[in-house]
């Protein structure tokens, strides 16, 4: 053999022995990600949901194959193999019908809901299991309590999944789930006080605010506490007024992207939205979002703000200054404040557009449609010309105009048309 053929035969040995070596090391026997994942759908099951876990291409699904088992599968940081299938909780006499998926630092909070009858559209008969994911381990207690979706902070240290008369329970790596006695809550009495539902602030605190209705205005009082803990203290008050002349219950929901403010809502909306916010070592009101929300209100015409909550597991919100271009901001699970508002292109003078809607488009992406018309209006919600911005990953925005579209347009998974022009997360717009 010449030397030529022999270095050619010693590079090739070479390269199998690698490549042998490879393959053991992605297949090696002791490894925990040496499964494929295994796909559910909703015809006997609940379809896999997918949440990415920030570690390179580390994943974690949930899904459940007959509607009584959750399994999870965990996807390695190479993306290259998952764990075996591991059922976390089974309940073989109730159907498991939705679940809501939290995450934050690593960590996965589910509520899975299960109920006795299918065909009822009452809460009565259902039954709701907290289940807790990390580090390739989850945890799952059975009616972990009433009144809101679980809540993780972003470094995924604390986990609030529910509250009852007793407690508050939480989740600590250090713990597990647990109820942790409440100290210094009103109680559960409508007649006498309405507290909210707790929020967990970043910082692994819980926040509830309580209201008294008088004669023409509700009296709000925070009620805080150290992390991890549900021990309540009053931290401040505020008097806001009635609108209307009616009496209202005066209950609120809260929500909160940072331990240093939070969103007090009225039920019934007749008192506007105001903020408890910490300056210091004492907290303190005022009707001035902190959040860096700018909220579109054109009072009449085309369009108001939406919100839409939890988009790819995000925030998002639309809507139209003018009646022509659209504006839109991301709230990023974890992040304290909004995105800076993006204002884009929409539809050109001579036209006027009158309904604006948002959809979830492939993996990460998100469009936000605005209906418009050359001429007289017969349909608000379906014009002959549209306005179509979109993002593949909630970042990067481009925005078209499309007219003489003749039918209505249909909005895919991963592809939107609106007359002869499309619009995928892969590729961008195409005119054909």
């Amino acid at each position: 053999m010449s030397r030529r053929g022999l270095v050619a035969l010693t590079v090739a040995l070479g390269v199998l022995v690698t490549g042998a070596a490879v393959g053991w090391a992605v297949w090696d026997a002791d490894s925990s990600y040496r499964h494929t994942l295994v796909k559910y759908d909703d015809h006997r099951g609940e379809p896999n949901r997918y949440v990415n876990l920030g570690d390179g291409e580390a994943q974690l699904s949930i899904g459940s194959p007959d509607r009584h088992r959750i399994v999870v599968q965990w996807r390695d940081p190479d993306g290259h193999g998952w764990t075996e299938p591991e059922a976390v909780w089974t309940d073989n006499q109730n159907v498991a019908v939705e679940n809501s998926v939290r995450f934050g630092g690593g960590t996965v909070a589910i509520q899975q809901i299960y109920t006795t009858d299918v065909g009822s559209d009452s809460d009565v008969d259902s039954l709701t299991v907290g289940i807790v994911c990390r580090e390739l381990t989850c945890e799952a207690r059975r009616s972990p309590g009433f009144g809101s979706e679980a809540e993780v902070t972003p470094d995924g240290g604390t986990v609030y999944l529910g509250q009852s008369e007793k407690g508050a329970s939480l989740w600590t790596a250090a713990d597990g789930i647990r109820v942790v006695p409440w100290s210094g809550h009103p109680g559960f009495d409508a007649r006498v006080v309405s507290p909210s539902a707790p929020v967990l602030a970043p910082d692994g605190s819980l926040r509830v605010v309580t209201s008294r209705p008088s004669r023409g205005s509700c009296t709000f009082e925070l009620l805080t506490g150290a992390p991890g803990t549900a021990d309540l203290t009053p931290a401040a008050s505020a008097t806001e007024r009635l609108r209307g002349r009616s009496a209202s219950d005066c209950r609120s929901y809260l929500r909160t992207y940072s331990a240093e403010w939070v969103t007090t809502h009225s039920q019934d909306h007749r008192v506007r939205d105001f903020w408890f916010v910490r300056e210091g070592d004492s907290w303190t009101t005022t009707h001035d979002d902190p959040s860096g929300l700018e909220i579109v209100d054109v009072g009449r015409g085309c369009c108001d703000s939406a919100v839409n909550g939890f988009v790819h597991w995000d925030d998002v919100t639309f809507g139209s200054p003018d009646g022509h271009r659209i504006q839109v901001q991301t709230h990023r699970l974890g992040d304290e404040t909004w995105s800076d508002p993006t204002v884009l292109d929409g539809a050109p003078a001579g036209y006027r557009c009158t309904w604006m809607d948002g959809y979830e488009v492939g993996e990460q992406g998100y469009a936000v449609l605005m209906t418009c018309h050359s001429g007289k209006i017969r349909n608000q919600f379906q014009g002959d010309a549209y306005a179509l911005a979109v993002t593949p990953d909630l970042d990067d925005w481009e925005s078209t105009f499309v007219a003489d579209v003749g039918r209505e347009p249909q909005i895919d998974d991963d592809r939107i048309t609106v007359g002869k022009t499309t619009w995928t997360p892969e590729d961008g717009f195409a005119t054909g």
